[in-house]
């Protein structure tokens, strides 16, 4: 009668596969980068939220400046230019204030309101102004 035949186990039966030793890791290595990222995300929003809101206001007080800096024009005027702007612009700039101020030779138009926000807790305000010579007529 023969000897039965006794084969060597395999070396890696039994022990945890150097490729398989990070199951599971996947689903917490993302719930670590996942909060920074969205926050990121968010920020780089928000900057550009801040950045319409100002570019907004900027160019209502420009517009307030040329609407009230005309020959025999009022302050009331430059007001209703800039709030006029403001309306058609949109929903850039809450809150929205413009101040207008008229001498005998300068206007100065300053649109004040908050940036829309999409961080809870921060508030951004934003203030931008505009001055121009009034046209008058002068001696030669």
């Amino acid at each position: 009668m023969r000897a039965p035949l006794i084969r060597p186990r395999p070396a890696g039966r039994g022990r945890i596969n150097p490729c398989c030793r990070d199951r599971g890791s996947s689903p917490v290595e993302f719930a670590i980068i996942a909060l920074p990222m969205l926050l990121l995300t968010f920020a780089v929003v928000q900057t550009g939220l801040v950045f319409f809101a100002q570019s907004i206001a900027l160019a209502a007080a420009t517009q307030g400046v040329n609407g009230a800096r005309g020959y025999q024009s009022t302050a009331a005027a430059g007001e209703s230019r800039a709030l006029n702007f403001l309306s058609t612009a949109g929903a850039g700039l809450e809150n929205r204030q413009v101040v207008v101020t008229r001498t005998a030779t300068e206007v100065r138009v300053t649109v004040t309101g908050r940036a829309i926000t999409v961080l809870p807790g921060f508030n951004w305000t934003i203030s931008r102004s505009a001055h121009g010579p009034v046209e008058r007529p002068t001696a030669p």
